[in-house]
C-alpha cells in the first residue's frame, strides 16, 4: 500500500484549493481589499512608510493621527494583500508598494488609486442593471443629462480634475511604453485622435527630434494640451486641432493616425468607421496605429481586460470594451489596410498597425 503517493496527491489537491478559496477570497471581498487600498493611500501610509519606516503599529496610528485598533486593522489588511512587509512588531513597504504607492515615486499609481475610489466605485455598483439594459446606467451617479462620463463630469469640476489626473497617470506610464518599444521614426507627420493633454505627442517628439505631431480632440481639452505644449517648450513642432473625430475630417498631411487607449471607449461600429475615415486621410503608405490594453484572442482574459471592460459598459460611454487582437485586425482589413502588423507590449500592451497601399 502506496502511503506516500497518496499523501502526496492529497497535500497537492489541498494547495490547490487552498488557493482557489485565495482566489475566491480575493473575488467576494474585493470592495473591501479595495477600500484598504484606497483608505492605506488617502491615508498616506505607504508615503509615511517610505520615508520613516520600518515603524511599529502605534508609531503608524500616532504619526497618521488614527487610533490603534483602526491602524491595526488597516495594517492587517495591507500585510495579508502582500502591500506590507512586518518583521518583528515593524512595518515596511513590499516592493511593489514602494514603487507605485509612495506618493511622489516616479510612476505611482495614487491618482489612479483615487480615480477608481471617487468616480467608478459607486457606478460599478450597477453592473448587474447594466448588462441588462446595455448602456452607462452607473451615470446616474453623477448630475448631469449627458450621456457620458466626460460629459457628465464637466458639471463635477473637482472630479473631473481626479478623472484627468489619472488619466495622466495611464498615460505617463503607458505613453512611456509606446515610445521605447514602438518605431516611429518614419514618421514625419503624426496626429493624436483623442489625445488629450499632450503627453502622447510631447514623449514622443523628445525623442524623434525630426517628428511634426498634433492633438485631435475637444476644444476644451486642446486649451489643456497647447498650455502643456508650450511648457515643454515644443510649440515649433506640436500643434492642437480641436474637433469632434466622429463628425470633423482629420488635419490634411498627417502620414499617421494614433489612436491611443481610444478605441476602448466606443462600439465595434464605430471603431470601424474611424479606421475606414482613417484610410481615406492617408496617402499611399501611411499607417494607422492603436494602441491599447488587449484581450486575448480565446476571449480568457487577461485579469486587466476583465478589470477595464465592465467600466467602459456601465459607466464611461455603455459602448465600449476591450477588444482581442484579432478584432483590431480583421478591422484594419476590412477598411483597406492591406498590411497590418502587431507588437506586443509590456503589461499587457499592445499595437496594431495598418498600412495603406
Amino acid at each position: 500500500m502506496n502511503l506516500t503517493g497518496h499523501t502526496t496527491n492529497r497535500t497537492m489537491q489541498d494547495a490547490t484549493l487552498r488557493q482557489a478559496w485565495e482566489r475566491l477570497y480575493l473575488v467576494l471581498g474585493g470592495h473591501i481589499y479595495f477600500q484598504t487600498l484606497s483608505a492605506a493611500v488617502r491615508l498616506d501610509l505607504f508615503t509615511l512608510l517610505s520615508k520613516r519606516g520600518p515603524l511599529t503599529r502605534a508609531e503608524i496610528a500616532a504619526a497618521l493621527d488614527i487610533a490603534e485598533k483602526p491602524a491595526r486593522i488597516l495594517l492587517l489588511g495591507c500585510t495579508a494583500l502582500g502591500l506590507l512587509h512586518k518583521e518583528g512588531d515593524k512595518y515596511s513597504n513590499a516592493p511593489l508598494a514602494a514603487q507605485l504607492l509612495v506618493r511622489d515615486a516616479p510612476g505611482n499609481i495614487t491618482a489612479i488609486v483615487e480615480w477608481q475610489h471617487f468616480i467608478n466605485y459607486n457606478a460599478m455598483f450597477h453592473f448587474h442593471d447594466a448588462i441588462r439594459k446595455n448602456e452607462n446606467v452607473g451615470l446616474e451617479e453623477f448630475n448631469g443629462s449627458e450621456n457620458t462620463l466626460y460629459g457628465r463630469l464637466t458639471n463635477h469640476p473637482d472630479l473631473e480634475k481626479i478623472f484627468q489626473n489619472a488619466m495622466e497617470a495611464i498615460s505617463v506610464q503607458a505613453n512611456a511604453m509606446l515610445a521605447e518599444f514602438v518605431d516611429f521614426s518614419h514618421v514625419k507627420r503624426l496626429v493624436d485622435v483623442g489625445g488629450g493633454n499632450g503627453t502622447n505627442i510631447i514623449t514622443l517628439a523628445r525623442k524623434y527630434r525630426n517628428l511634426k505631431a498634433a492633438v485631435f480632440d475637444s476644444p476644451s481639452v486642446c486649451q489643456l494640451a497647447r498650455k502643456n505644449i508650450e511648457q515643454a517648450g515644443l510649440a515649433d513642432r506640436l500643434d492642437v486641432f480641436p474637433g469632434d473625430c466622429f463628425v470633423d475630417p482629420f488635419p490634411k498631411g498627417t502620414d499617421c493616425l494614433l489612436f491611443a487607449h481610444f478605441f476602448t471607449i466606443w462600439s465595434e461600429e464605430k471603431d470601424r468607421m474611424l479606421l475606414r475615415k482613417a484610410y481615406d486621410a492617408l496617402p499611399s503608405g501611411g499607417s494607422v496605429l492603436v494602441f491599447n490594453m488587449m484581450q486575448s484572442d480565446d476571449e480568457t482574459g487577461p485579469l486587466s481586460a476583465a478589470l477595464g471592460s465592465p467600466y467602459f459598459l456601465t459607466l464611461a460611454t455603455g459602448e465600449g470594451m476591450l477588444y482581442t487582437w484579432k478584432e483590431y485586425k480583421a478591422w484594419m482589413k476590412d477598411a483597406g489596410f492591406s498590411t497590418v502588423k502587431t507588437q506586443q507590449l509590456p503589461r499587457d500592451h499592445g499595437v496594431v498597425i495598418g498600412i495603406k497601399p
